[in-house]
């Protein structure tokens, strides 16, 4: 895919060293941005949303009147002549895995509104509303590999970690295999919510149907509007994103215009047919909204399809 214009922020995709002030600065933006009662409107709807807690199995003890009948543990009953339940704690600490997209083609769009931009501000405000109610965050920035691992972790000195790490990152590959992350999130022991935010140019399907028989997978698929309709500016050159091509369009002729956008709707069509496959919770995102609208429209659809009979 071709691209006609060219982000200036960061992460680096040469690798290069990014001062210091600078990384501390951007982060103290990106937090300004997720303020107090924005945080409190997506925790609740990221509440409701998320996985019930699961439970773990505590004791094994004589059967008390009052105990649920469907705890009792028959094979021991029948060992020892008389009733035994099992009895369980909730688990109240869920696991929330941010995977980000860090390719070249995320560096698409206008300055401070870039693909790359959104998705780290809609990574900053699930992990600050997961930290507000006591889950623990871990992030994954991927490329064709994973290029910075965050492990999951709760607190403010945690969250504030996660931020750095969203705006400081630099990226060494300039592909997309978001599979890269599998791998590393099949070695998790628990159930856990995992929100991917890419752009999703191509991914197989066999891996993510495998990961979501485990895990909860959100697919936020992040477009720039210049995605998806060509403006009429006449004659531009264009580069491809994670490649080196490159061509000269003339965007006044009309049927260009036509096919581009007819280009943009087989993918959105093959990212919702994808999802569906895959047994993906999918949703877009535009870099013309704020995350915040995009993130509580997702998770209150999700509240509510929890709350159904």
């Amino acid at each position: 895919m071709f691209w006609p214009f060219r982000r200036r922020s960061t992460p680096e995709p040469d690798g290069r060293a990014v001062d210091a002030a600078a990384i501390v600065r951007r982060a103290r933006r990106l937090r300004f941005r997720v303020r107090p009662e924005s945080v409190q409107q997506l925790a609740g709807a990221y509440h409701g949303a998320r996985p019930g807690e699961g439970l773990t199995f505590a004791e094994l003890r004589a059967y008390e009147p009052g105990d649920d009948v469907r705890h009792l543990d028959w094979n021991v009953t029948a060992r020892q002549g008389r009733p035994f339940v099992r009895r369980y704690v909730e688990e109240r600490s869920f696991v929330l895995w941010l995977v980000v997209d860090a390719s070249a083609s995320m560096r698409f769009g206008r300055e401070a509104r870039t693909k790359a931009d959104r998705a780290a501000q809609a990574a900053a405000l699930l992990a600050t509303a997961a930290v507000h109610n006591g889950d623990r965050v871990g992030l994954l920035i991927v490329s064709d590999k994973i290029e910075l691992e965050v492990p999951a972790g709760g607190g403010v000195r945690h969250l504030a970690q996660v931020v750095r790490a969203l705006v400081a990152t630099p990226t060494t590959s300039r592909k997309t295999q978001l599979q890269a992350a599998l791998p590393r999130l099949r070695r998790t022991s628990r159930r856990a919510m995992l929100v991917v935010l890419s752009d999703f140019p191509d991914e197989p399907l066999g891996p993510w149907r495998q990961a979501s028989r485990r895990h909860d997978v959100v697919a936020i698929r992040v477009v720039d509007p210049l995605e998806e309709r060509l403006p009429d500016v006449g004659v531009i050159a264009v580069r491809e994103a994670e490649g080196d091509g490159g061509r000269v369009v003339d965007t006044r002729r009309g049927r260009r215009r036509t096919a581009y956008a007819r280009r943009a709707e087989e993918r959105r069509q093959a990212f919702v047919r994808w999802c569906t496959s895959a047994a993906i919770d999918g949703h877009d995102m535009s870099t013309e909204t704020e995350p915040l609208r995009t993130l509580m429209d997702v998770f209150e659809r999700r509240a509510a399809r929890r709350r159904r009979p």
